[in-house]
C-alpha cells in the first residue's frame, strides 16, 4: 500500500444486507483502488458470514464485522437499539474516520451513527428510489453526495447540483475478447455436437429484471433457430431457480436451458454468450450492459434507466421499447445476430472505454470528494 499525504481515514463501506449486486461490486473495486492508489485503508463492514461479508474478502477487501444478523427490512426501531454499538464501533477507528454509505439502509443504520460523532458521511446513490421525506432528509445529511449516472441524479433532484457528484462506476481490467475455452461446458447441449448459439440472461431473479419475460423470448427465438442454447445466470430473489426451470417446461424449451446459477467473476458469464438479453427496468446504470460493451458481446436492452444511458455513451448494443412484445425483443435480437458486427465496439473504441471507466479514473474523483468534504470541514 503506498504511503498518503490524506488528512484522513479509514474509510468504512457499510452494508446491512446480505444479497450481493452491482453496487456491492462497485464499492469493493473502489476500495480496492482507494488502497491501492491512494494508500487509504478501506473496511467493509458487513454481518459476518454473509455473502457481501465473503465477496469482499474474495476480492481482497478487509472485512470487519457488523455485530448484525443480515437485515431483510429497514428496521428503524432496530436501528435505534443498535445506535449506542454503532456510535461505539465507529469511534473505536478514530476522528479521521469516513463513513461511505452506498444504500439507503446502511445510511439510516450506520450514517446517523456517524453523524451523531462528527465523522464525515458520503452518501452513494446507486439505486433507483421513490425518495420520500424522510429518505431526502437522511440524504440532506450527507457531507458528500454522490450519483452513479442521470437517472439516479434525478432521483436527487431536490437537492442543488453542487451538492451532487457525478461518478461513473469502475471497471476495473476488463478484458476486451472473450478468451478462448469458456464455452466448452455449454456444447454439451448443443444437437449433433454443433456450436450453440449462447443467449444469456445475468442478473438476480427479480421482477423488474424479468427473467420470466427473457424466458418467452427465448421460445420465440427456438422456434426460428434449432442450434440457440439459453442460459441464465445469477441468484434466487423474486423467482427462484425451479420456478424458471418449470415456466421453460412450460415453454418446451426446458432441454435447451442452462440454469447455470451465480458465478463470478461476472466477464466469465458474458464472455460465453453470442448475445446478452436484458429485458430489465429500472436499471441505476448497469454493470452487465457495461461489461458487454467492453467485451465487444452484443446486446438487446429495454429502452429504459441506466439502459438509455449507456447506449446513448457508448453503444454496443440495441435498445427497444419498454412496451415491446416478446416477438419485439426477439426480431430485434435475430437481427443482431444475423449481424453482430453492427454495433459492437471496435477494439480501439473498447479501449477508450476501458480507460474512461478505470478505477484509478474512479477512485481520483471520489477521492476529489472527500479532499472537498475535509477542507470544508476545516
Amino acid at each position: 500500500m503506498p504511503e498518503t499525504n490524506a488528512p484522513f481515514g479509514p474509510v468504512l463501506f457499510p452494508f446491512t444486507g446480505s444479497t450481493v449486486g452491482g453496487s456491492h461490486i462497485s464499492t469493493f473495486h473502489l476500495a480496492r483502488s482507494l488502497t491501492e492508489d491512494h494508500g487509504i485503508k478501506c473496511i467493509v463492514l458487513a454481518p459476518p458470514a454473509s455473502n457481501v461479508a465473503r465477496q469482499a474478502e474474495e476480492m481482497d477487501v478487509l472485512v470487519h464485522s457488523s455485530g448484525d444478523a443480515p437485515a431483510t427490512a429497514r428496521d428503524p426501531l432496530a436501528d435505534i437499539a443498535r445506535l449506542a454499538r454503532r456510535i461505539r464501533a465507529l469511534k473505536s477507528y478514530g476522528t479521521g474516520t469516513i463513513v461511505h454509505c452506498n444504500d439507503i439502509w446502511s445510511l439510516q443504520s450506520w450514517g446517523i451513527a456517524g453523524r451523531m460523532i462528527g465523522l464525515p458521511l458520503v452518501y452513494h446513490h446507486r439505486a433507483l428510489l421513490k425518495m420520500r421525506w424522510f429518505d431526502r432528509s437522511l440524504v440532506r445529511q450527507s457531507h458528500g453526495i454522490i450519483t452513479i449516472s442521470d437517472p439516479c441524479r434525478r432521483d436527487l433532484r431536490f437537492l442543488s447540483g453542487d451538492r451532487v457528484a457525478s461518478v461513473l462506476n469502475p471497471f476495473p481490467d476488463p478484458m476486451l475478447e472473450p478468451p478462448k475455452g469458456w464455452r466448452t461446458e455449454f456444447r454439451a447441449h448443443a444437437p449433433d455436437g454443433a456450436e450453440p448459439i449462447l443467449i444469456g440472461f445475468i442478473g438476480n431473479f427479480q421482477f423488474r429484471k424479468r427473467p420470466d419475460f427473457f424466458l418467452k423470448v427465448c421460445a420465440d427465438i427456438a422456434a426460428r433457430e434449432p442450434r440457440a442454447k439459453f442460459v441464465i445466470f445469477g441468484r434466487e430473489r423474486d423467482f427462484r431457480s425451479r420456478d424458471l426451470e418449470a415456466y421453460a417446461r412450460d415453454l418446451g424449451i426446458a432441454d435447451r436451458l442452462v440454469m447455470a446459477g451465480f458465478r463470478t467473476p461476472p466477464e466469465m458469464n458474458i464472455a460465453t454468450l453470442d448475445i446478452l438479453l436484458a429485458p430489465a427496468f429500472g436499471e441505476p446504470f448497469g454493470r452487465t450492459l457495461v461489461e458487454a460493451v467492453l467485451l465487444g458481446v452484443p446486446f438487446v436492452a429495454t429502452d429504459d434507466a441506466g439502459h438509455s444511458e449507456i447506449v446513448a455513451r457508448w453503444h454496443g448494443g440495441v435498445l427497444v421499447d419498454p412496451q415491446a412484445t416478446v416477438k419485439d425483443f426477439a426480431d430485434a435480437a435475430m437481427r443482431i445476430l444475423a449481424a453482430p458486427e453492427k454495433v459492437v465496439l471496435s477494439l480501439d473504441a473498447r479501449r477508450k472505454v476501458a480507460d474512461e471507466l478505470s478505477p484509478r479514473t474512479h477512485a481520483a474523483k471520489i477521492m476529489a470528494v472527500y479532499r472537498s468534504i475535509n477542507e470544508a470541514r476545516g
